[in-house]
C-alpha cells in the first residue's frame, strides 16, 4: 500500500514540474507532450482529491500535495474568469467592439448565414473575424458580403483552400494585408493593419493547426495524430508570436488556437499578451461546445497598450464552437 501511495505522489509531482517546464521547451518536445496539458484539469482535481484525503488522515503527505496545488494554479488559473469592475478607457475615445467566431462553415447553408448576420449586425462590432469560412464554391463568398452590409472594408485569404478559410470585416480602412500559410496545413493566419481616426492597431486572424481526429480515426493512430498536430500547432504558434512581435503597432489576436490554457501555444502567447477572458470574461471559459463545453480553445489577446470592458461567450446552434465579443479601449498608444 506505501509503495502505490509513493507510485501514486510521484506521479502527481511529475505531472505537476512537466506541466510548469511546457512552454520552456522546444515546440516539437511539448508536442510530444500533448497528453499531459490535455490532462492538467483531471490531474488537477485528483490532485485536490488526494490532498483532501491526506488532510483528513492528518498525514504529512498533505503539505506536499497542498504544495503542488499551489504550483498549478500558475495555469489552471486561465481556465475560469471572475468578474472584475469594467476598465474605463480614456475619455472620448471609442472603443473597439470585435466579435471573433469560428463558424463551421455555417454548416454550408444560406438560411444558417442569415440567422447569424441578423444575430451579429444587431450587435454592431466596429470588427468582426470568421475561422472556417466556406469555401466560395460552397457558400459563395458574394453571400456572405451582402449578409453584413454595415462593412465597408472586408478581406479573405488570397488562396482558396478547401477548408478552413478566413474573413475579416472592419468599419475602417484596412492596409498591409499579409497571410501566413503553414506546410502541410489547411490552417493559416491573415493579419491586417487597422486604420482607425485615432490610431492604427494590427489585428491577426488565427486559425491553428487542429486536432485532425475524425469518426474514423482509429485507436491505434489517435496518439501518433494527436501528437503529430500538437508539434505543428506549436510550430505554427511560435511563427505567430514572432510575427506579433514584430508589429510597431497595437496588436489585437483572435481566433481558434485549437489548444487549451495549458498548453505551449496558449502559455506562450500569454507571456507578453492580455487574455480578455481572464481581464473581462466570467466563469468557465469553455468555448467548443461539444464535451458540455468543457474545452477553452478559442481566445482573444491583445497587446498591454489597451484596456479591456468586457468579454462574452454566446452559446449557439449555428457552430461546434461559442462566439467570442469583446470590447477594448485604446488606453496608453495614439498614432501622430
Amino acid at each position: 500500500m506505501r509503495r502505490f501511495r509513493n507510485i501514486l505522489f510521484l506521479f502527481v509531482f511529475l505531472s505537476v514540474f512537466l506541466l510548469l517546464l511546457l512552454p520552456y521547451l522546444s515546440p516539437v518536445r511539448a508536442g510530444n507532450l500533448f497528453f499531459i496539458s490535455l490532462a492538467a484539469v483531471p490531474l488537477f482535481v485528483a490532485n485536490g482529491f488526494l490532498f483532501l484525503v491526506m488532510l483528513l488522515k492528518h498525514s504529512r503527505w498533505s503539505w506536499f500535495l497542498g504544495a503542488l496545488l499551489l504550483v498549478s494554479l500558475s495555469y489552471m488559473i486561465h481556465y475560469v474568469s471572475f468578474p472584475f469592475p469594467a476598465f474605463q478607457g480614456r475619455q472620448g475615445i471609442q472603443p473597439i467592439r470585435l466579435i471573433s467566431w469560428n463558424a463551421e462553415g455555417f454548416h454550408l447553408n444560406s438560411d444558417t448565414l442569415a440567422k447569424v448576420a441578423c444575430y451579429i449586425n444587431g450587435q454592431h462590432p466596429d470588427l468582426l473575424c470568421f475561422q472556417e469560412r466556406p469555401h466560395t464554391s460552397l457558400l459563395a463568398w458574394d453571400s456572405i458580403q451582402s449578409a453584413f452590409p454595415d462593412y465597408p472594408y472586408k478581406i479573405i485569404n488570397s488562396r482558396e483552400d478547401e477548408v478552413l478559410n478566413l474573413a475579416l470585416f472592419s468599419r475602417w480602412p484596412i492596409r498591409n494585408i499579409k497571410e501566413y500559410y503553414f506546410p502541410d496545413s489547411y490552417n493559416k493566419v491573415l493579419q491586417a493593419d487597422i486604420k482607425m481616426k485615432w490610431c492604427t492597431i494590427r489585428l491577426f486572424n488565427v486559425h491553428l493547426q487542429t486536432t485532425g481526429v475524425a469518426q474514423d480515426t482509429k485507436n491505434s493512430d489517435l496518439f501518433q495524430t494527436l501528437r503529430n498536430n500538437a508539434i505543428k500547432r506549436n510550430l505554427q504558434a511560435e511563427q505567430l508570436i514572432k510575427a506579433i512581435q514584430k508589429s510597431p503597432f497595437p496588436v489585437i489576436v483572435c481566433g481558434d488556437f485549437n489548444d487549451v490554457p495549458s498548453s505551449y501555444a496558449y502559455r506562450n502567447m500569454a507571456r507578453f499578451m492580455q487574455d480578455c477572458f481572464l481581464k473581462a470574461g466570467c466563469g468557465w471559459g469553455g468555448s467548443y461546445q461539444p464535451w458540455k463545453g468543457f474545452f477553452r480553445i478559442d481566445y482573444t489577446f491583445c497587446s498591454k497598450e489597451f484596456g479591456v470592458d468586457s468579454y462574452r461567450l454566446i452559446k449557439n446552434s449555428w457552430s461546434d464552437h461559442k462566439m467570442q465579443e469583446s470590447e477594448i479601449h485604446i488606453s496608453s498608444y495614439i498614432d501622430n
